[in-house]
C-alpha cells in the first residue's frame, strides 16, 4: 500500500480497485494549519505557562524568603 494512496482514501479520492482500502470513518489525525496561528498559539501558551509559573513560586518561595531573612548576612 503506498502513501499515495493513504492519503487519496483521506481526501476521499477513490484508488484503483485493489490498490487500498475504502475511505476510512475516521478523520485523518493530522490537520494543517497556518504558520501564524501555530506561532499565536505557541506564544499563547508559553505566556500562559510563565504566569502559571511566576504566581506558583510566588507562593512556594515567599514564606521561606521570610523565614530565612535574619539569618542571611550582607556584610
Amino acid at each position: 500500500m503506498s502513501a499515495d494512496c493513504i492519503v487519496k482514501a483521506f481526501s476521499g479520492c477513490a484508488c484503483p480497485p485493489g490498490d487500498c482500502a475504502e475511505k476510512p470513518l475516521t478523520a485523518a489525525p493530522v490537520s494543517f494549519i497556518s504558520w501564524r496561528k501555530q506561532a499565536i498559539t505557541c506564544l499563547a501558551f508559553g505566556f500562559l505557562a510563565a504566569v502559571v509559573t511566576a504566581a506558583w513560586m510566588e507562593t512556594r518561595f515567599k514564606s521561606e524568603d521570610l523565614a530565612n531573612q535574619e539569618q542571611a548576612s550582607w556584610k
